[in-house]
């Protein structure tokens, strides 16, 4: 377990160093890298296209674990690829740009979006309509479940226009010690080249590093020192992200909170410079501590850590275009990870590769903007959906409609009921007749049940398959879509919660069921079917 903890947390610095890709420098060749990543921290506007690929290779020993199931969605992965074309970036609300998805080779799925501050429209080919989602402060906030009842902060407001510049001061505050100390990899050269994009010569000087796996792990050490030993570029960073925060009251009143670095000084109490001091002190610790867990993973098991993640298999390789302004105008990154040995039974690859190229790089850009057509589905609606219900929206004959159904089975519902459960547990009966609560499996399945006090009769409406069933307490006859039908159980009720014959239940609403164990003697039932 020691081990897979170690390789994970390989995985994960390796990842994070794609998002570097090209490990900031030092000026080479008269060229200012740290300067170029400045700035593309900050591009506001922006036209382009970006292509990102994803090659997943399992070892034997993963494959031989997985079911059918699996096995097709690795089958799928094993080969994506995303495609961005006609990338237009008016600004941080207004964005438009095409799109596929392509997958195992074989498998093409279209897609757009069109958003601004009000409205976003998406597009995805086999979807019988677009889907429209609000974006205002009305429609946002009431989608990701907090209050729209502060004022003009989610889009569009002044605090918008305020986040915005506020991220910007943030940059310029942090830029000095995370960017400026980052050190030259080994192997890095500049040379002066003619790139076409967007269909024009461009004069752009390319930045080509290539790195693997021991000089990754290296400069990450590298990197990581440099840090801890800069204490003076620490303090001053933080000291500028606290004035930074300090300045903009109008951004923490937008979001309901109060600005912490703003507040009356009380007796005996902190001041800003208390703060600031006891904000460095703690980032300070938590670099001193991945420095430590750093040497610890060189040091374990022998080098089991970096001849399992950091080996000479594992690379990575930047291409980066930089133009006289300093902007970031074409890149490709590819990234190996080598995990395990040379065997082909334990050895696996992630291959991560991503292209893009941009123009009209912070100048005026309109994107497209989203028009709401009258059948538009509204996606504020779709959390109250069941999985199943969302295949109603696509073309059966789509691969977006078979990806859906048959490969991600959005239309598996399953109820589970344990044993051990305090609540409502199924029951078996003496006559071995196994009895589950109607109101449990019903709303596990997406089904909704309704009492008629009159006739004392409960009834059941399955959506998913059209199905009604009513039962009553005490008989063993059940009218299912208007026919009496007898079950092997009189409907009981126990602790005021009605039971029904499992099985009968089951199959009247096309499940399957089956018992299953965990912790060697206990078990759980598992009504289980597939919808759509």
């Amino acid at each position: 377990m020691k081990k897979l903890g170690s390789i994970k947390k390989g995985v994960a610095l390796l990842l994070a160093l794609v998002l570097v890709f090209v490990a900031g420098c030092q000026a080479i060749s008269g060229v200012d890298l740290n300067k170029a990543i400045t700035n593309s921290l900050k591009v506001t506007s922006y036209e382009g296209e970006q292509t990102l690929s994803v090659q997943l290779n399992l070892s034997e020993e993963d494959l031989e674990y997985m079911d059918e199931d699996e096995l097709a969605i690795m089958k799928l992965i094993n080969s994506a690829k995303l495609e961005l074309t006609n990338i237009k970036v008016q600004d941080d609300t207004h964005v438009s740009y095409s799109g596929k998805l392509l997958l195992a080779d074989t498998i093409s799925i279209g897609f757009s979006l069109k958003m601004s501050d009000t409205t976003a429209v998406v597009e995805i080919e086999g979807a019988k309509q677009p889907f429209a989602l609000d974006m205002s402060e009305a429609g946002l906030p009431s989608l990701m479940g907090v209050s729209g009842a502060i004022g003009q902060s989610v889009t569009g407001g002044p605090a918008d226009a305020s986040l915005v510049e506020l991220g910007k001061e943030v940059i310029d505050a942090i830029s000095g010690y995370f960017i400026n100390n980052l050190p030259n990899p080994d192997q890095i050269s500049v040379n002066a080249v003619q790139e076409s994009i967007n269909g024009q010569s461009v004069s752009l000087m390319k930045v080509h590093t290539e790195l693997d796996g021991p000089a990754i792990w290296t400069w990450i050490k590298k990197y990581v020192d440099v840090l801890v030993n800069d204490r003076a570029g620490l303090d001053k960073m933080v000291k500028g992200f606290v004035e930074v925060l300090s300045s903009h009251p109008e951004v923490w009143e937008a979001i309901g909170e109060v600005n912490p670095f703003d507040q009356p000084v009380v007796l005996d109490g902190p001041t800003q410079e208390d703060t600031i001091k006891e904000l460095a002190d703690s980032l300070a610790e938590e670099l001193a501590y991945l420095q430590e867990e750093l040497q610890a993973l060189e040091e374990d098991e022998d080098g089991y850590f970096l001849e399992t993640v950091f080996n000479k298999n594992t690379s990575l390789k930047t291409d980066v275009y930089v133009d006289s302004k300093l902007d970031i105008r074409k890149q490709v990154v590819e990234a190996t990870i080598m995990i395990g040995d040379t065997e082909p039974e334990t050895q696996m690859s992630i291959v991560i590769r991503s292209e893009s190229q941009k123009w009209n790089v912070n100048e005026a850009v309109k994107a497209e903007a989203p028009v709401v057509s009258d059948n538009a589905i509204n996606l504020d609606d779709m959390y109250d959906l069941n999985g199943y219900e969302t295949l109603q929206w696509f073309d059966k004959s789509s691969y977006a409609y078979d990806l859906l159904k048959n490969t991600f089975h959005v239309g598996v519902q399953t109820a589970t009921l344990y044993t051990q459960d305090y609540g409502n547990p199924p029951i078996i009966t003496p006559t071995n007749i196994t009895l589950v609560p109607l109101r449990d499996v019903a709303e596990q399945l997406g089904a909704t049940i309704s009492y008629n006090k009159k006739t004392k009769q409960l009834t059941l409406f399955d959506k998913a398959t059209a199905t009604t069933i009513t039962v009553k307490n005490g008989s063993d006859t059940a009218i299912v879509n208007g026919k009496s039908v007898k079950w092997s159980y009189p409907a009981t009720t126990v602790r005021g919660t009605v039971y029904v014959p499992a099985r009968n239940l089951a199959k009247t609403l096309g499940a399957s069921l089956k018992w299953e164990s965990y912790y060697d003697n206990e078990k759980y039932l598992v009504i289980e079917r597939e919808v759509g």
